[in-house]
């Protein structure tokens, strides 16, 4: 085999391994972190103000597991207000695996989600909440075993 030849062959596994990448990027699924990016960035001054509220309380919330579900406990100050608030479990692998819920913690502070909503692997938890048109917001990663 000459080397004219062997050009071909080198040119040939080059072109076919490029198909290959092409085809494999193009069927790979990318979902964004949110479809209305430019309207989330225009209200994430909202986001900075509800950080720096929930800082001034007393404990974050915090997240268990315990055998029966997923258990949220709710900080001292939170008890007995009427709050406005939504919880996501956002799944950076998935959009379609995000769950969102309502605020909704017992007398106690606590709220129990079931632990059959979740798939295991990673979540980012966002809590986002207004007392008194006062915003609050909490981000903590979790990971669900």
């Amino acid at each position: 085999m000459n080397w004219g030849h062997k050009i071909i062959i080198v040119f040939a596994v080059f072109a076919a391994g490029m198909l290959t990448l092409v085809t494999k990027s193009m069927r790979t699924k990318i979902d964004m972190v949110t479809q209305d990016y430019y309207g989330e960035e225009l209200k994430y001054q909202q986001v900075i103000d509800g950080k720096q509220n929930a800082a001034g309380l007393s404990a974050p919330i915090m997240v268990a597991q315990p055998e029966e579900g997923i258990m949220i406990t709710y900080p001292r100050e939170l008890l007995g207000k009427t709050i406005n608030g939504r919880l996501t479990f956002y799944r950076p692998s998935d959009a379609g695996k995000d769950i969102h819920l309502s605020l909704q913690p017992d007398p106690s502070g606590h709220q129990l989600i079931n632990r059959q909503l979740f798939i295991k692997g990673q979540y980012r938890m966002k809590v986002q909440w207004t007392i008194n048109d006062q915003p609050f917001y909490q981000e903590q990663p979790i990971h669900i075993h």
